[in-house]
């Protein structure tokens, strides 16, 4: 029989002889590359996810970014837009502080003016007593 044929024995079982040492070092060369491409394999399918990863976050960054940058402007819009409404309140405040202080100026005026009349009313009130008494006299 031929060395590198398996004999079976009585029992059933299996005898192996030594394999070659040139097929022990073909299959050891194959077993190198099969485990060369899976880590070549597995370092693509890293790099790859990687990649993909980073373009995702790189994209929604710049989109997180545009959104911001939007509403910061509107921000400064409505900012801009409160700031005008409070000057104007301020100035609506303070020309209604000048009427207010103003009417309460025109008022004690016109109370001056009124006691005023009516002093000049009780001595005319006065007069017109002297005059009608006058004619009295002269006759």
């Amino acid at each position: 029989m031929d060395e590198h044929m398996n004999v079976i024995n009585s029992k059933g079982q299996q005898n192996n002889f030594p394999e070659n040492p040139a097929k022990k070092g073909k299959k050891l060369k194959l077993n190198i590359i099969i485990f060369s491409i899976l880590i070549a394999l597995w370092i693509g399918i890293v790099y790859s996810a990687y990649i993909y990863a980073k373009n995702y976050l790189d994209t929604a960054i710049a989109n997180i970014r545009q959104d911001n940058a939007m509403n910061i402007t509107e921000i400064r819009e409505d900012i801009t837009i409160l700031s005008t409404e409070i000057k104007n309140l301020r100035t609506s405040m303070e020309d209604t502080g000048v009427v207010i202080s103003g009417t309460s100026d025109v008022q004690s005026r016109i109370d001056k003016k009124l006691l005023n009349l009516e002093n000049q009313l009780q001595e005319l009130e006065k007069s017109l007593e002297i005059l009608k008494e006058a004619p009295d006299a002269e006759s």
